[in-house]
C-alpha cells in the first residue's frame, strides 16, 4: 500500500498492511527549533524551511525528513485575503492578523504570544455590529487551490486534507475577546456569546462554501478546530457546551456535508473524554491529537468506547515521555499506544500535537521508527 491507500483503509476502520503514520502534517509536524536539531542530528542540511504557522512557529518538513519518515497527509491552508498583508514589525517584533488581534515575541521565545485582541470590552450585540468582521468570500483565500488539490490527487499518494480558516467556533472567542474575558463573558453574558457564536458561525459556512465550491469534490478530509479540554479536565461544562456550542457544531457540519463528502476532522486538545459522545453526534468523524496524557484520556479505554465511530488520529506517545524519557521510553510507549488504538483500523500514528522546541532529535527518532517497526498488522494478528 501507498501512504493515501493506507491512510484511507484505517479511516474505513479497516487494518491496512501496518498502522499509517503521519509525520509532518496537520498537528503533527514540529517546532522551527526541533526541526532544526533534527535535521543536525540526521548529519542533513537544507535552507531554512517554511513556516506553517508564526503563532505557533511550526514549519513545513524539509524535504529530506519527509523521505526519512513517513506523512500521509497532503494539506491546503487558505491564503490571506485582499487588501491584508503579513508583516512583522522588525522594531516591536509584532505582528497583527487579519482579525486585528496583535502577537508578539519576547527575547529568546518559542512563539508569537498573543497580546492585544480587538474586542476586550465587548458587552452587547452592538458591539459586534461595529466591529470590522474580515470578507470570508473573498476569492484571495483560495487563490491557486484548484490546481494544486488537482496535482495531488493526480498523484495519488496522498489523503488530501483542506484546513480551516480559523479557530473554531469557541476557541476564536479567546482571539477576539482575550482568553480571560472569553471565560467572563461564557459565565456572565451569555446573550454575547450567543450572538458572537452564531455570527461566527455564518462566518465559517460563508468560508467553507468559497473552499469546498472550488475543491469539495476531490479532497478526503475537512480540517476543523475546537479546543475543549484543558490538561486537568474540559474548559467547561457539558451542559454548557450543549447549549451554545453543539447545536451550531452539528449545523456547520450538516452544511459542509452538503458540499463535500470529505470526513470532518476535529483538532480538540486536552480532556475532552465527556464530549466525545456529543462530538460524534456532530458529525466529527476523525480526532487529533488524542492527549493520551491529559485526564480521562486513557488511550485503551478511548478504544474501547468510541473506536467504532471515530478515527484516533495521533496519540503516538506520552508527550511528556517523548520531552523527557529515553528513546527506548518513547519507543516503549509508541508500542504501548500501537497496541490500544490499533486494532480494527480506525487509527492514523502521530505526536499528540507538534513536537516542541526542545524535544531530543533521538527521541524523535524513536518516535517514528519504533511506529513504523512495531505497527505492521501481519505481526499483530
Amino acid at each position: 500500500m501507498n501512504s493515501r491507500e493506507r491512510a484511507l483503509t484505517a479511516l474505513d476502520h479497516r487494518e491496512p498492511d501496518r498502522v499509517p503514520i503521519d509525520f509532518g502534517g496537520r498537528h503533527t509536524t514540529l517546532h522551527l527549533y526541533a526541526h532544526e536539531s533534527l535535521m543536525r542530528h540526521l548529519g542533513l542540511s537544507g535552507p531554512k524551511p517554511d513556516l506553517q504557522s508564526y503563532h505557533t512557529y511550526l514549519v513545513e518538513p524539509d524535504a529530506q525528513l519527509l523521505s526519512r519518515f513517513e506523512r500521509v497527509t497532503s494539506l491546503f491552508f487558505p491564503k490571506a485575503p485582499g487588501g491584508y498583508t503579513f508583516r512583522i514589525d522588525p522594531d516591536t517584533n509584532t505582528y497583527v492578523d487579519e482579525w486585528g488581534t496583535k502577537y508578539y515575541m519576547p527575547p529568546n521565545g518559542y512563539y508569537y504570544d498573543m497580546t492585544e485582541v480587538p474586542l476586550p470590552n465587548a458587552e452587547t450585540e452592538a458591539d459586534l455590529d461595529r466591529y470590522p468582521w474580515p470578507n470570508p468570500s473573498d476569492p484571495a483565500r483560495i487563490a491557486g487551490l484548484a490546481e494544486e488539490v488537482s496535482a495531488a490527487a493526480a498523484a495519488g499518494e496522498k489523503v488530501l486534507m483542506l484546513c480551516n480558516a480559523t479557530p473554531g467556533l469557541w476557541e476564536h472567542s479567546w482571539y477576539l475577546f482575550g482568553m480571560e474575558q472569553a471565560f467572563v463573558n461564557l459565565a456572565a453574558n451569555r446573550a454575547l456569546m450567543e450572538a458572537f457564536t452564531e455570527r461566527f458561525l455564518e462566518w465559517q459556512m460563508a468560508y467553507w462554501d468559497l473552499a469546498l465550491g472550488a475543491v469539495g469534490g476531490q479532497i478526503d478530509l475537512v480540517q476543523m478546530n475546537e479546543d475543549l479540554g484543558t490538561q486537568a479536565g474540559p474548559m467547561m461544562s457539558p451542559a454548557t457546551f450543549r447549549r451554545i456550542y453543539k447545536p451550531r457544531m452539528k449545523r456547520l457540519v450538516e452544511h459542509i456535508r452538503k458540499r463535500t463528502q470529505a470526513r470532518i476532522y476535529l483538532h480538540s486538545c486536552g480532556s475532552i473524554y465527556p464530549f466525545i459522545p456529543d462530538l460524534i453526534e456532530c458529525g466529527v468523524q476523525v480526532l487529533n491529537p488524542v492527549q493520551v496524557n491529559a485526564a480521562e484520556m486513557d488511550s485503551r479505554r478511548l478504544k474501547r468506547d468510541f473506536g467504532k465511530d471515530v478515527t484516533f488520529w495521533g496519540g503516538g506517545c506520552n508527550p511528556v515521555v517523548l520531552q523527557n524519557g529515553s528513546p527506548k521510553d518513547v519507543a516503549e510507549e509508541v508500542k504501548r499506544r500501537i497496541d490500544d488504538l490499533a486494532t480494527g483500523g480506525g487509527f492514523v500514528f502521530g505526536s499528540v500535537h507538534n513536537i516542541q522546541a526542545n524535544v531530543p532529535p533521538q527521541n524523535i527518532v524513536a518516535l517514528f521508527d519504533a511506529a513504523g517497526e512495531c505497527g505492521g498488522y501481519s505481526q499483530r494478528n
